[in-house]
């Protein structure tokens, strides 16, 4: 009986700590969305990464990519990616264990290299027996996972009137000049995007089964970052961060919560916000790292800290306890103190621009965007390097981490590799 009110227990934990980070159908070894299960850069419950890297990578299998910074997602024995070809992004559905290709489907205009790339950057999304993707240009779809088959889909520029900015003298760097590069959230049964169209459609909650609109919200256009779900101040809230802001909106209706200006050089806000702590943290290239906490019950919150000098361009961070852990400018790995904004360390050695971060809660990833990958124990006080080891060419792609195996890309490849022993 004790054992079993125990296992009741910590079933109950895991559900709540996860409800925050959007409702997806998670299980053991899944990655089914950009920054894994939860969408915060932690790996699944029972999964760990390795105490070491080997000499060099154990490659069990590799292939050919076309051109796009798309991360990889896993689900069950399923790995979907999606990159251009031809004239197209095409999503493609690869068996996990072998690499082999079972379907592949194109679904929007692809987009030119303009200095950051050409091809797809949103990362699709698992959702049980459906997947969906975002293109650069703004078309959502939802895709049967069986097949491929489109189930329904909308297009931004058409249904939301989403201005295509062709030139800088009309916005520097909107997503809709240099393409979409943001993942929607799932929560129950809606899905949530940052849509920026026509006024009042900054931010828009679609029936995930059907595509109807439940509800729309804002003005603001569309940034480079991904939002998040969490709770602060008692409600759970919608998190995302626009071109010049960040905002938060009520889940259940889009009715807007709070908002902290959060301007930039060319309007290029690209950082996910994180989640700590009944607050959240978010950061610029310009204005530097800002906390935005709650207190009480009415989902309400205002800036905590701010600190200008700890930049960060494209890089996401990655909470653990009651600290922050991110790739920030000037080749700087650093780790800040989340309830006071204080810089506890910082290391060079990193590479430059940008870097992806995953963990167990124990140690911590770091890929360079050159393709190191680096392996730290998480240590608040001081930088603790545990390992290096070179596993793939040039990468501004998020690996997906399953069962101690990481699915890496590059420019040109998409590779599993063997970390652990399990």
């Amino acid at each position: 009986m004790k054992t079993a009110l125990s296992m009741r227990i910590i079933l109950f934990l895991t559900t709540l700590l996860s409800l925050p980070f959007g409702e997806l159908s998670v299980h053991s070894g899944d990655w089914p969305q950009w920054r894994g299960p939860y969408s915060n850069g932690h790996v699944t419950k029972g999964d760990s990464l390795p105490s070491k890297l080997d000499n060099s990578p154990r490659i069990l299998w590799r292939i050919l990519t076309g051109p796009g910074h798309s991360a990889p997602i896993t689900q069950g024995n399923l790995l979907a990616v999606s990159e251009e070809q031809g004239d197209n992004e095409v999503l493609r559905l690869l068996d996990k264990r072998t690499g082999l290709e079972m379907w592949k489907k194109p679904y929007g205009q692809t987009y030119a290299d303009d200095g950051f790339g050409a091809g797809p950057r949103c990362a699709p999304l698992f959702d049980d027996d459906r997947i969906y993707m975002q293109t650069c240009r703004g078309k959502l779809s939802c895709l049967k996972v069986k097949d491929g088959s489109i189930l329904w889909e909308v297009d931004y520029q058409k249904k939301f009137k989403v201005k295509w900015i062709k030139n800088k003298s009309q916005n520097e760097a909107a997503a809709s000049r240099r393409g979409y590069s943001g993942t929607p959230l799932i929560d129950g049964d809606h899905l949530i995007c940052q849509v920026g169209g026509e006024p009042g459609t900054g931010v828009v909650c679609f029936d995930k089964l059907t595509g109807e609109v439940i509800w729309k919200s804002q003005d603001d256009l569309a940034s480079f970052a991904s939002p998040l779900i969490t709770i602060i101040s008692g409600k759970r809230q919608f998190v995302t961060l626009t071109t010049e802001k960040i905002l938060s909106v009520d889940v259940e209706n889009g009715e807007l919560l709070w908002s902290q200006p959060v301007p930039t050089r060319y309007f290029r806000n690209v950082v996910t916000p994180v989640a700590a702590n009944n607050s959240v943290i978010t950061a610029s290239h310009s204005e530097g790292m800002l906390c935005i906490g709650g207190s009480g019950s009415n989902g309400k919150a205002k800036q905590k800290w701010k600190d200008a000098n700890l930049k960060i361009n494209l890089a996401t961070p990655v909470v653990v306890g009651s600290n922050l852990y991110t790739f920030a400018e000037k080749d700087r790995f650093i780790c800040v103190d989340t309830a006071t904004g204080k810089l506890n360390w910082e290391e060079r050695g990193f590479g430059k621009f940008y870097a992806s971060t995953l963990t167990d809660g124990k140690r911590m990833f770091v890929l360079g965007q050159m393709g190191e990958l680096v392996l730290l124990s998480i240590d608040p006080v001081k930088y603790e390097e545990l390992d290096r080891m070179q596993v793939c060419g040039k990468t501004w792609s998020f690996p997906a981490y399953s069962n101690g195996q990481l699915f890496v890309r590059d420019q040109n490849n998409l590779q599993c590799i063997q970390l652990t022993d399990n």
